[in-house]
């Protein structure tokens, strides 16, 4: 009988864990990059709604700044670029994700892509984001943030446009970027 009373408590937990708990568990697993994406972002839009540079500035990962041709200047154009204040956004696609790892060091870069809508105008936003990297902790943070038009969200992956590629090659970027097409 006691055999038959712990037969059923291990069915009916497996049962909670694969329907219930263990749904969420899993939901919860996938839904992290995204959620992580969401929360930069929000802040970015903070910003940009504020006109708030600190705000902004201090999600760039330390490499980035360094590494910014002019990171101040950059936002302060951002500012300029998007016309008004934000009042919602979507989601262009999931965000995804490179994860590498050893029991030395882990690394997470999320890339994430939106389109972001103010009273008059829509415009994309491409995030790449190092959300873990202790291998070196300098570049944690947000490495670059793309934004052009909506209507030109197709350039940005486009080789002949040099914003992200040239050719077939990745263009190293850090901090904000515009591209000169405006």
């Amino acid at each position: 009988m006691h055999r038959i009373i712990k037969s059923v408590m291990v069915f009916f937990m497996t049962i909670t864990l694969i329907t219930g708990c263990g749904h969420t568990m899993i939901h919860s697993f996938w839904d992290s990059d995204q959620k992580v994406s969401d929360e930069i972002l929000e802040k970015i839009i903070d910003g940009i709604n504020n006109k708030d540079e600190d705000a902004i500035k201090i999600l760039f990962s330390e490499y980035a700044i360094e590494n910014s041709e002019s990171i101040d200047k950059d936002i302060q154009y951002l500012f300029d670029f998007i016309d008004g204040k934000v009042v919602s956004y979507d989601q262009s696609s999931p965000a995804g994700s490179f994860e590498s790892s050893d029991k030395n060091y882990k690394i997470k870069l999320i890339s994430s892509y939106y389109y972001v809508s103010t009273a008059t105008d829509k415009y994309f936003f491409l995030i790449d984001n190092y959300s873990k990297n202790t291998l070196e902790s300098e570049k944690q943070g947000v490495k670059y943030l793309i934004v052009v038009k909506a209507e030109d969200s197709l350039k940005v992956f486009d080789g002949d446009e040099k914003i992200l590629f040239d050719g077939t090659e990745e263009i190293a970027r850090y901090g904000v970027f515009i591209p000169d097409i405006y």
